[in-house]
């Protein structure tokens, strides 16, 4: 079993590995960088370290719409190699899923693709992280 944290992407669920989560945030002021793609809304100032911040939404191509007072940012770890903020809607749960909570199906979104896991009759869309914070390269 392992633990994963629940969160909300407008009316969807969506679940990622808390070993990847380095803590959760409340939104804060986020410097624009300019030249970066529309879904890299800035940075923060995190405690003295500049975190780069994704508009988790935007990048899996979930509807746009305003953050609300749920709204919080997932700073996550990525091999203790660098940290990223992702913006999500809202925090739901941590929970332990088994392998059995997992279904054989997948689901496409843009160019990703999700595990899903079932838990207390919500269908949960798993992130894989690598997915999300590298851009998938054309092979020639």
């Amino acid at each position: 079993m392992e633990q994963y944290l629940i969160f909300r992407l407008a009316d969807e669920h969506y679940g990622l590995n808390v070993n990847n989560i380095e803590n959760i945030e409340k939104l804060m002021p986020i410097t624009r960088v300019p030249h970066t793609k529309e879904y890299v809304k800035g940075v923060i100032n995190l405690r003295g370290e500049i975190v780069p911040v994704i508009d988790l939404r935007e990048k899996i191509g979930v509807e746009k719409e305003d953050f609300g007072e749920e709204t919080r940012i997932l700073i996550v770890n990525w091999k203790s190699e660098f940290k990223v903020g992702l913006i999500i809607d809202e925090v739901l749960d941590v929970v332990y899923l088994s392998k059995e909570d997992f279904d054989q199906a997948t689901r496409d979104r843009n160019e990703f693709k999700f595990s899903i896991a079932k838990y207390n009759g919500l269908l949960i869309n798993i992130i894989n992280l690598e997915d999300v914070l590298f851009e998938k390269t054309e092979e020639v």
